[in-house]
């Protein structure tokens, strides 16, 4: 149901709420306590009541804690005090407190959560019943052990074998509260040799052979048994088992010859080709299964740079090539360049599972190479039509200016208030009011998940409106909508962000656009590596910089605000920027893969950027690449400060080998043809 058409639910204080164990306080906004409860309030004196409350709680000033709360019955984040008091007695709460809230708050994100520890506690309590009637569907296995359970003493016996085989049939361990449903399957009608293999053959794709080892000790019949120790001993000594096999040809015996040569290429892919092409001769392996591990030891090959990565990349077929096929072609092609190769591995339409535009460059890059330039152009001039980084690239070649393609959302107001309105958004626009991002993000995430394409374009100039551009950038790419670049580009941290490009002399285009593709501007951004804040800065890396500039008493912390974080990073750019003699390029390669591997990376003799870009061997820092700079003349025309083209901003300028001819043949100038 679109969320615009969900039901506007009002939150009514319920019963048995809070019950401290010794205390004995009433519950929560029902009854009378003897203190005063809080008058209607202007909203930001309820916000300051609900920061209040949550100190109370965590504190332990039950009283208190009731008193705020009571007086907040209207305020949106109200639920979330409920959540916190339920929480934090958690062991001794009633079970009727925890039905009251999830029937009250379903559509609250932190509900899910609630009700799977709930189904925990009533199991660990043996409350079968209760978690049989109060169970929805969970994907922890734990719990859906325990539902088996409930199911198993309540006697609910129809189609319970059925329902346990679905749980146990896994390519994975599962845990032991698992076990008392598992017994039944193993004593019923449906647990015999075959339903054992097929999970052995689950776990022997998941390369768990010890669990395949431990389900073999069950098979009753030898053949089976056989079965599954050649594969095991094939899993742990892909080279021996797969010298001279004794294995019949069968379904199952060419599965495991073929997960040993899988298994061998790990090791050595040139003798796992070598190993396939003689076990062909004697096996009738189905089309399907060769394919795919053609499929795997091309890119086995391709990776470990072997001989036979040319060979194997082109021996598979068009259905075949995804983005990590297309990038290994890609390289092999260019490493010479070798642009016949290129041309032929380029035919026909892309395939559905690369990016059209990238394709369609490097065919046309590969025709002009070979003589076609006639049918080169042609694809420059239709990809310089997209606003994209290969069409900016074409549009270099073709001498063609870029095309923006700007078309900014309409604005309905009748729709912003519908939308304003709805309590998930209220909750989201409460937590950013109260600086509490993360809870924001989680709420507006979950309302995200129940919204039209339509409707996530309203959000997303709602968030514009509340100043949320993190949240604006990612609506609009749900929502698939990428046209409005006035939203998706934001001028925002413009004083820090110019100031520092002036002081560390920096593109200021450059700069804006590393900015938006490191953070999407979220302030208090933090990546799996731990950098943090708009440019993404290490605390390590921060602590260095900020000793060069003189901060006193940096705390890692500093780095989630713009005021400390673009100065830090800023400084870090242009590091990065005198180590590779003032190339944009290879700083921004830095700046995200590191210095020392982009040293290495870096040409040895003369090579165009693009070609250079295209072999970067980190599929992330490639994606970055293309990003930081086609962002960047978004950002130029944002700014309206019309900044070099794409190709002088991409010269692999300075004294070092290549760079003259680098800048000479990309710098907006096509090839003579």
């Amino acid at each position: 149901m679109p969320l615009i058409a969900a039901l506007h639910s009002k939150s009514w204080p319920l019963p048995g709420l809070w019950r401290p164990v010794a205390a004995g306080l009433l519950a929560l906004g029902l009854a009378a306590t003897g203190l005063p409860a809080v008058s209607a309030q202007a909203p930001e004196a309820q916000r300051k009541d609900y920061l209040l409350a949550r100190q109370a709680l965590q504190q332990g000033r039950h009283q208190t804690f009731q008193r705020i709360a009571g007086g907040l019955k209207d305020y949106p984040l109200y639920p979330y005090l409920r959540h916190a008091a339920l929480r934090k007695r958690f062991g001794a709460a009633r079970d009727a407190e925890f039905i009251e809230f999830l029937r009250r708050y379903p559509d609250l994100p932190v509900s899910p959560g609630l009700r799977a520890a709930w189904l925990k506690r009533l199991a660990e309590r043996r409350q079968w019943q209760m978690l049989l009637t109060h169970y929805t569907p969970q994907s922890d296995p734990v719990l859906q052990c325990h539902y088996l359970r409930a199911r198993m003493r309540a006697g609910q016996r129809a189609g319970l074998p059925e329902a346990i085989r679905a749980v146990w049939l896994a390519g994975r361990s599962l845990p032991p509260a698992c076990d008392p449903a598992f017994a039944v399957l193993y004593q019923s009608a449906l647990m015999n040799d075959a339903l054992i293999w097929a999970r052995i053959r689950l776990a022997m794709q998941n390369n768990e052979a010890g669990l395949a080892a431990y389900l073999a000790r069950r098979l009753k019949a030898p053949a089976y048994q056989q079965r599954a120790r050649a594969w095991i001993a094939i899993h742990h000594q892909p080279e021996r088992g797969t010298a001279r096999p004794a294995l019949k040809d069968n379904a199952d015996n060419r599965a495991i010859l073929l997960h040993g040569i899988a298994r061998l290429a790990r090791r050595d892919v040139n003798k796992a080709a070598r190993r396939l092409a003689g076990l062909k001769a004697r096996y009738q392996f189905s089309p399907g299964a060769m394919a795919a591990l053609n499929k795997t030891l091309a890119l086995r090959a391709a990776r470990a740079n072997s001989p036979l990565a040319v060979e194997l990349l082109g021996r598979l077929g068009h259905r075949q090539i995804d983005e990590a096929v297309f990038y290994y072609r890609l390289r092999a092609a260019l490493a010479g360049p070798d642009w016949p190769l290129l041309r032929r591995w380029t035919e026909g339409a892309p395939p559905a599972a690369v990016y059209a535009p990238r394709w369609r460059y490097w065919r046309a890059r590969a025709l002009q190479e070979t003589g076609a330039a006639a049918e080169a152009r042609a694809i420059f001039a239709e990809l310089a039509e997209a606003r994209d980084y290969y069409g900016f690239l074409a549009a270099d070649r073709r001498q063609r200016p870029y095309q923006m393609n700007h078309a900014p959302l309409p604005a309905d107001p009748a729709a912003l208030a519908r939308l304003a309105a709805l309590p998930a958004l209220r909750r989201a626009r409460e937590f950013l009011l109260l600086d509490m991002k993360g809870p924001a993000r989680r709420e507006w995430r979950h309302a995200l998940g129940r919204m039209t394409k339509a409707e996530m374009q309203t959000a997303a100039t709602l968030a514009n409106r509340w100043g949320w551009h993190g949240q604006v950038i990612q609506s609009l790419s749900r929502a698939g909508a990428y046209d409005d670049l006035a939203l998706r580009f934001p001028l925002v941290y413009q004083g820090l962000l110019d100031q520092y490009a002036a002081r560390h002399r920096l593109d200021r285009g450059w700069l804006y656009g590393l900015v938006r593709a490191e953070s999407a501007f979220i302030e208090e951004a933090e990546s799996p590596a731990g950098a943090l804040g708009l440019m993404q800065v290490l605390p390590a890396t921060g602590r260095k910089m900020a000793a060069r500039l003189g901060l006193k008493n940096f705390k890692p912390r500093q780095l989630r605000r713009a005021e400390t974080n673009i100065p830090l990073g800023s400084a870090y750019l242009r590091q990065m920027l005198d180590r590779f003699d003032g190339s944009l390029l290879l700083a921004t390669a830095a700046y995200n893969a590191g210095p020392g591997r982009v040293a290495r990376w870096r040409p040895a003799a003369c090579m165009e950027p693009d070609l250079w870009i295209a072999q970067i061997p980190f599929h992330e820092t490639r994606e970055y690449v293309r990003r930081v700079f086609y962002f960047a003349h978004i950002y130029d025309w944002r700014l309206q400060s019309g900044g070099p083209p794409l190709g002088q901003r991409l010269a692999l300028a300075g004294d070092k080998p290549g760079a003259g001819c680098a800048a000479l043949k990309v710098a907006g100038r096509p090839h003579a043809d």
